[in-house]
């Protein structure tokens, strides 16, 4: 006899998917390739992080100086952003809502910030 196993609620998948996204921002898996040349390319930092990113909000003071974005990495059903300015993992699905604290040890908030003084 198989058991049955509990179904996640829209509210547990939520919270599961935000601490996940969390969790590899604060632990992110970041390695080193050398290349022939002798030069060193990285991988799983901020740059091909973003490249999953679907929009990008830039929040800015009244001087227009940078202060944080908010980087939307799911949509359609849950909707989730990232918010660099509070840290924190923003969910939302039907009228569930869900933060989850990081560190950004991926330096997104730094490749952000670049990024908004390149315009």
């Amino acid at each position: 006899m198989t058991a049955k196993r509990k179904e996640e609620t829209c509210e547990e998948q939520l919270r599961r998917m935000c601490k996940s996204i969390a969790d590899g921002i604060t632990n992110p898996v970041i390695s080193n390739d050398e290349q022939e040349d002798g030069s060193v390319e990285q991988h799983g930092g901020a740059s091909e992080w973003m490249e999953g990113v679907y929009d990008i909000r830039y929040i800015v003071s009244s001087q227009k100086k940078y202060l944080g974005a908010t980087l939307m990495v799911a949509g359609g059903g849950p909707t989730i952003w990232v918010n660099t300015l509070t840290s924190e993992v923003e969910g939302y699905w039907a009228g569930d809502k869900c933060t989850w604290a990081f560190q950004d040890n991926m330096g997104l908030d730094d490749y952000n910030e670049e990024m908004y003084s390149s315009f």
